[in-house]
């Protein structure tokens, strides 16, 4: 007896404490969220440039990385001189920065791309007693990153952010080569930086350079929105393509039909062609069909503290395998061939690494595990849309408030880490400028 009484003694302290988590348990986080939110706001840097801002130029083919940085490093005190040439008008329109009208001298936006080496010494010579290019502490190079070839004449610090395959723009065995021996060189000089948004471009410029680059992922709060599940049923964002879309759909209504289950389940521009943040953050969560490795949407949907559901590993190497869901990650789409490895070798340093444009098993298993959706936490996983449908079937609103929650106290964390790493990058760039920011 005495036993017995001794052991509901040692565990009723524990139980209750497993009652209070269960009952409180969305409470209790957010009392953290809030107290970390105080300590956060407490030990906010005050501008690294309080007399004179650090300039940073930037030419963009997407609406929103170099924004982004843009609005990122402004509370640090640094100004952009931005132009955004992005032809889809649905990505600037939301940030109000559609002006691929603006022009530049010596040479046309459109042809930067592919960019002609001539067009070189031609924008230097225009731009080399410009009182504003004088102004410019570095150049930012996202979309594409191959774009800072034209600034290298000037001298200046190079910010290069890869956001998908940094060959973009270099295609062909010649002028890709060329590009990685200029990469190279701009990686060993300290006033630069190197890197991307995501884990895979990391990897794959390290692949073909031997570069170790920065993992420099994007902030996005800009939109301004946080999660509020104010609207029944879960969104799809962009798919792989118009079939593997309809087979997907197809299959998740006749799965969801036969189970009788009541889940909304639809695609983002079907129910908002013309979506704003706040449509977003208004749906119970997002789930995602990945056609690329790391998309732009991601970012803002994860730092607007929406639940995301996404395939196991496993499910998007059989998808991949199996329907080539993620034909965007290679770029030999864009110039007509279909070719089983890289137009060029790599390191010396990866040779027992397999080739990530190779549509080998091997290979698709190797490099899907540093896509975006598997380097962040509080994502939910499905390994089958019959998983799926259970799992969005079962979960219950505080539930996902509570994965909200947790999702926020990491960004809280992630903000002061990227703050670390930003001011470190500015510091070399300001060291190095004539211009002398402080």
């Amino acid at each position: 007896m005495a036993h017995k009484i001794t052991a509901c003694i040692v565990l009723l302290p524990l139980t209750c404490f497993v009652c209070l988590y269960l009952y409180f348990g969305v409470q209790i986080t957010k009392v953290a969220v809030k107290t970390l939110v105080s300590n956060d706001s407490e030990h906010l840097e005050l501008p690294i440039f309080k007399v004179k801002p650090l300039v940073i130029w930037a030419i963009d083919f997407h609406a929103t990385p170099a924004y982004d940085l843009m609005m990122f490093l402004k509370p640090m005190g640094v100004t952009f001189i931005y132009r955004n040439y992005d032809k889809e008008r649905t990505r600037c329109a939301t940030k109000d920065n559609c002006n691929s009208s603006d022009t530049l001298k010596a040479v046309v936006p459109a042809n930067l791309i592919n960019l002609n080496y001539e067009d070189i010494p031609r924008f230097y010579q225009a731009y080399k007693d410009d009182p504003v290019m004088n102004s410019v502490d570095a150049f930012v190079c996202y979309h594409l990153v191959s774009l800072c070839e034209l600034y290298e004449p000037f001298n200046k610090s190079l910010i290069i952010i890869a956001t998908l395959r940094y060959e973009y723009g270099r295609f062909g065995k010649e002028r890709w080569t060329t590009w990685n021996r200029n990469l190279i060189k701009y990686a060993s000089q300290p006033w630069n930086v190197v890197g991307a948004n995501n884990l895979y471009d990391a990897e794959y410029i390290k692949y073909f350079t031997g570069i170790q680059p920065q993992h420099l992922p994007n902030w996005g709060n800009y939109t301004n929105q946080t999660y509020n599940a104010s609207r029944s049923g879960f969104l799809i964002p962009h798919c792989p393509s118009e079939k593997f879309r309809k087979l997907f759909l197809k299959n998740f209504t006749q799965i969801c039909k036969n189970v009788k289950c009541s889940v909304k389940l639809m695609y983002v521009r079907q129910k908002y062609p013309h979506y704003k943040y706040s449509d977003v953050a208004a749906h119970q969560g997002m789930v995602y069909v990945p056609y690329q490795v790391s998309v732009m949407s991601f970012f803002e949907q994860y730092r607007m503290n929406i639940p995301i559901f996404a395939p196991t590993r496993e499910l998007l190497a059989q998808w991949e395998i199996e329907h080539n869901v993620m034909y965007r990650k290679r770029f030999s789409f864009s110039y007509g061939h279909e070719s089983n490895r890289s137009d060029i070798e790599s390191h010396l340093s990866q040779r027992q690494v397999p080739d990530p444009n190779s549509f080998s098993e091997e290979a698709i298993r190797y490099w899907g595990k540093f896509c975006d959706y598997y380097q962040y936490p509080h994502i939910t996983y499905y390994d089958s849309i019959e998983n799926l449908i259970r799992v969005l079937q079962s979960i219950s609103t505080e539930q996902l408030r509570n994965i909200s929650a947790q999702m926020k106290l990491f960004n809280i964390e992630e903000n002061k880490r990227l703050r670390k790493i930003w001011k470190n990058n500015l510091l070399k760039i300001a060291d190095h400028s004539i211009n002398h920011p402080h």
